[in-house]
């Protein structure tokens, strides 16, 4: 496209960046960040992907004509929607639109409509200005690789160009939101029922899950002392990310100033969950899944195996007796994992938790997560002294764990860079001065001691960043410093521009 934002040319010509195909969503930037990263997509280009969206399912996956499409509160999603649905519509989809949504309620419409496909406008985490579509073509299932892959060669190459043919139709579903609550309500009721409630912090950072989480809590009988949940599409107090230190640090100040029994924040589009406990401290969410495992194995007494991403702790293979299944970063990677072997329940530590039977549908959504912590705590409190969450991670051995460290890295880049970093630590086989003991390369590269400790770097699989964490198991937490300094160093070495990532003492 030639030309820039807030020209004509923005207006009329197609822009559809190559870059916004991503591993398993859609991401473009649809308005000026002021980070520097160019606007990808127009509302032209929305359509565009829309009319290709609909033939790539109906012919090329097989998958029906119906379709259930919603958006996330932000300024121009309903737009971007509204552009994706004309072009559907062209395709010849028959287009089953539930409005304003969190990305768990679109899932859950395609249970409760019976609709197979689903094509979600949201920017999930991602500062103002993206937008972007995650998109499934089967119930509990989002596009892989394999799928994305295909559907960008399909749409860069333009193989739906034409428009004749039959032309779709269009309903508007109401409520919607009142039928996802009303299933949950009715699901979890019986859980609790006899159980002593918590008095619930949550904050949402003014994103889409305030609509949602706050009513579904106080009608299952908690106290909910609420932070940011009014709706503000400028997110004016920080960006709704369950990774984002500001996001955490107000929930900290929220439990801390309310005396709640534990902190829950909710992502942009209600799909990702942060915690923080009743000291007022935050829990990576890799922690929060294992002591909700832990619960459903010896409490529920429902066996594994559990599904964990490359980026969660190793206390999961130690701490657990039942199988223990690695899955790549990112929510349709883990998603299909749980699904194909048959797990109870799987976490990824940036914040999504899958639950399948009989807690769940085998999708992402923070509620349900919220629900299955606040379960187990509510159980715990009817029977033990030392119930509260903090009092659960204390029974865990001690580790120091890094935050989810994303450095700005282009998209064009940031593959090669990881390819990089792994090939000097295959050479070397060193980490911190220490030999290392085993190399995961299923996503990135994941570098472990003898210990247990570990480093894995990696490529954001929707974002211009890399992804680095560490955790170790030493006495004072100099082994996670010692590797903080050799990645910084390595990760120098491959001289490509690289944005500054936050010092541990920041933490």
């Amino acid at each position: 496209m030639s030309g820039t934002y807030n020209s004509a040319s923005y207006v009329e010509d197609i822009l559809l960046a190559e870059t916004g195909f991503r591993e398993y969503d859609a991401r473009w930037v649809i308005q000026p960040t002021g980070d520097g990263t160019p606007v990808g997509l127009n509302f032209v280009g929305a359509r565009v992907l829309g009319l290709h969206l609909g033939r790539f399912l109906a012919e090329e996956l097989d998958a029906g004509r119906r379709i259930v499409v919603g958006h996330d509160f932000r300024s121009y999603s309903e737009n971007v929607k509204n552009a994706l649905v004309v072009g559907l519509l062209q395709a010849g989809m028959d287009v089953v639109d539930i409005g304003l949504t969190t990305t768990p309620g679109a899932y859950y419409a395609q249970f409760s409509l019976d609709v197979d496909c689903v094509a979600m406008v949201t920017a999930s985490h991602n500062e103002n200005g993206w937008t972007g579509v995650k998109i499934g073509h089967r119930k509990a299932s989002t596009f892989g690789p394999d799928e994305m892959q295909k559907f960008k060669s399909y749409t860069l190459t333009a193989q739906a160009a034409s428009t004749e043919g039959r032309s779709g139709s269009y309903t508007f579903s109401e409520g919607a939101r009142e039928a996802y609550l009303d299933g949950l309500v009715e699901e979890w009721a019986d859980r609790f029922d006899g159980l002593p409630r918590l008095k619930v912090a949550v904050e949402t950072g003014n994103g889409t899950a305030g609509l949602y989480a706050p009513m579904l809590l106080e009608r299952l009988g908690f106290e909910v002392v609420p932070g940011n949940v009014e709706p503000d599409w400028t997110f004016p107090n920080f960006n709704p990310n369950p990774e984002s230190v500001p996001f955490l640090r107000a929930v900290e100040s929220l439990v801390a100033g309310s005396g709640a029994d534990v902190g829950l924040c909710f992502d942009g589009d209600g799909d990702r969950l942060g915690v923080v406990d009743d000291l007022g401290r935050l829990v990576f969410a890799d922690r929060v899944g294992l002591v909700v495992a832990k619960f459903l194995e010896e409490q529920v007494k429902v066996a594994g195996p559990f599904v964990i991403d490359v980026k969660s702790t190793s206390l999961y293979e130690s701490e657990l007796a039942s199988d223990i299944v690695w899955a790549k970063t990112g929510h349709s990677y883990v998603k299909a994992a749980v699904a194909e072997s048959g797990a109870v329940a799987g976490f990824e530590r940036s914040g999504h938790f899958f639950f399948g039977e009989p807690l769940g549908r085998g999708y992402d959504d923070a509620c349900v997560a919220a629900l299955a912590l606040l379960w187990a705590l509510c159980s715990a409190k009817a029977t033990e002294k030392d119930w509260n969450l903090s009092a659960k991670l204390s029974l865990l051995p001690k580790s120091f764990a890094s935050p989810n460290r994303q450095p700005y890295v282009s998209d064009e880049t940031k593959y090669a860079v990881v390819d990089e970093i792994a090939a000097y630590f295959e050479e070397n086989h060193r980490l911190a001065g220490q030999p290392i003991a085993r190399i995961n390369r299923l996503n990135g590269i994941r570098v472990e001691l003898e210990d247990g400790s570990w480093l894995l770097v990696r490529a954001s699989s929707n974002s211009p960043n890399l992804v680095i964490i560490a955790e170790t198991f030493d006495e004072d937490g100099a082994l996670l410093k010692a590797i903080d300094a050799d990645i910084r160093s390595v990760v120098a070495a491959t001289g490509v521009a690289i944005g500054s990532f936050d010092s541990l003492a920041e933490f």
